[in-house]
């Protein structure tokens, strides 16, 4: 029974949930998929439409907060398989005998699926619920293929985000697992709504009202800017990007970098021609191991380096570390960076700096200022921490095990000593900070999708705040530029699809980013 009380935006949702049964839950960020799923299946549990337990299928990080909040909006029972083999094992045996058990939730990590198949398959499966998604958007993953074999007549895709990288063909993928008769067949959608080159690689994207329009039949969404849900959030400030200048030695690296790529970008042109594509459009990837891949992953190699110069010297350092210990890790480029003594003279770090002195004045304003901050580097979160203060920061990332980072979570949204919470992209997810006023990128992620979730972590119904604040840092002229500008370009064709905003004449976007050899050639740090 559910024992919470939805906001009124959310009723409607839940009431479209119970109705068709099978439905994308594309709210946006923060406006509570989690509390509407459980209202949804309490519901039909209660109707009888739900007999048996069913299967949360989420991120690792999140398998404890469904738990905690199925304790808190319902009288269920919810069961989290985690743990070693052996335990795993003990607790599949408690589902399988819900019976007796009294278990009507049984929350697991993708991962789990696809690892302990031969189980998981005989799970019971009143309904499954699969949070955040857009794990499933790529058709060829493991998770993916797993996932779609799970059977339930009851079927609910939560994501605030359902196109991530500005593809509708992520959105096809999730939507076979909701209901497959409402894309149809692959090459028809392929046909009715991307224009392709002659080489497989997208030209633009067409009819985007017509595919709104299809999402509409089996979807539910809201978004933080519509009229009934506006009132309930703080009002958020995204700041234009503060853009901090290299110092002449690191400008200099940045360079030596830039032209290596500039160099490299051209002999794969010569060797493969203009279809050769950085990255492979998705669904259409070269075959592994081909001259052409390898020449992909020499070129992104040099751009993990720049972007890791533009976050701190020493993450080339450590990366140059990790591939002389022969470990499988780490880049042979930052190696040889390290070894014609390229780092030598690099002492500052401009960024940091920025940072620092940023976090510092904003947490004396007012001692009941919290401040997140991503960074896509591990090891950013503990050089950010030590200079901060560890007795004031908390960490979040994939290192660290679910239960941890539960605590570490919980303590920074309720331990009015702790003002900082340092998390890589695995706190991007699901997660509620809502005691946070301030959130800052630290660097940005290539995916839109992830952009807007981490960004999401703060602006909630939850907030404890009327206003929040996001600001960027990126390093000026340089290819965090590039990901800013690429991140907007995606974010227009998810809004066009989802919303049907910002839609040209021709029913599509307008793709308006250059090549990355024309950027390179035409900035200078």
């Amino acid at each position: 029974m559910f024992t919470g009380k939805l906001l009124p935006y959310q009723v409607d949702a839940v009431e479209k949930m119970c109705d068709r049964k099978s439905m994308l839950v594309a709210y946006d960020l923060g406006l509570g998929k989690t509390v509407i799923t459980i209202a949804a299946i309490e519901s039909l549990m209660e109707s009888q439409d739900i007999k048996q337990p069913g299967l949360i299928i989420c991120l690792s990080s999140l398998k404890y907060q469904w738990a905690n909040e199925i304790k808190k909006f319902s009288d269920s029972t919810a069961l989290v398989i985690d743990g070693t083999p052996k335990q795993r094992n003990a607790q599949y045996e408690k589902a399988l005998s819900w019976h007796s058990t009294g278990v009507d939730y049984i929350i697991m990590n993708y991962e789990q699926v696809v690892n302990d198949w031969n189980i998981v398959r005989k799970l019971p499966t009143g309904f499954i619920v699969l949070d955040e998604a857009t794990a499933i958007k790529s058709f060829k993953s493991k998770r993916a293929k797993h996932v779609k074999k799970l059977m339930s007549n009851i079927r609910f895709a939560l994501t605030g985000t359902p196109i991530e990288n500005g593809k509708p063909e992520e959105l096809y993928s999730i939507m076979q697992f909701v209901d497959t008769g409402v894309l149809g067949r692959f090459d028809l959608f392929d046909q009715a709504f991307i224009v392709r080159n002659n080489w497989g690689g997208v030209e633009r994207y067409r009819n985007l009202p017509t595919l709104h329009t299809k999402m509409k039949e089996a979807s539910v969404r809201k978004t933080q800017k519509d009229e009934d849900v506006a009132p309930y959030l703080p009002e958020s400030i995204h700041k234009d990007p503060i853009q901090v200048r290299f110092d002449r030695n690191s400008a200099m690296l940045y360079k030596k970098i830039a032209d290596d790529i500039i160099l490299d970008l051209a002999e794969a042109t010569e060797l493969f021609g203009s279809s050769f594509n950085l990255l492979a459009h998705y669904g259409y990837e070269n075959s592994a191991n081909t001259a052409a891949d390898e020449m992909r992953g020499k070129i992104m190699s040099k751009i993990g380096c720049l972007r890791m110069l533009c976050s701190h010297p020493k993450l080339i350092q450590i990366s140059a570390d990790k591939f002389s210990q022969m470990n499988g890790e780490g880049s042979a480029y930052a190696a040889q960076i390290v070894q014609e003594g390229l780092l030598d003279k690099i002492k500052a770090t401009p960024k940091l700096d920025v940072l620092i002195e940023y976090v510092k004045d904003f947490l004396d304003q007012s001692d009941k200022n919290k401040v997140v901050i991503f960074a896509t580097y591990v090891e950013m979160g503990h050089v950010i921490s030590d200079i901060l203060g560890p007795d004031i920061c908390r960490l979040y990332s994939g290192q660290i095990d679910a239960k941890t980072k539960e605590i570490n979570k919980t303590v920074f949204n309720t331990d009015p000593s702790v003002r900082v919470l340092i998390s890589s992209d695995a706190g991007g997810y699901g997660v509620d900070l809502p005691a946070a006023n301030l959130l800052i990128n630290y660097d940005l992620p290539w995916s839109s999708g992830t952009a807007v979730q981490r960004n999401g972590r703060i602006r909630r119904a939850s907030s404890e705040w009327p206003t929040i604040v996001i600001q960027d840092l990126i390093m000026a002229n340089s290819i965090e530029v590039r990901q800013w500008e690429s991140l907007q370009q995606k974010n227009a064709v998810s809004d066009a699809i989802m919303d049907a905003t910002g839609i040209d004449d021709k029913g599509g976007i307008k793709m308006t980013l250059g090549s990355l050899n024309q950027f390179l050639l035409t900035t200078s740090v």
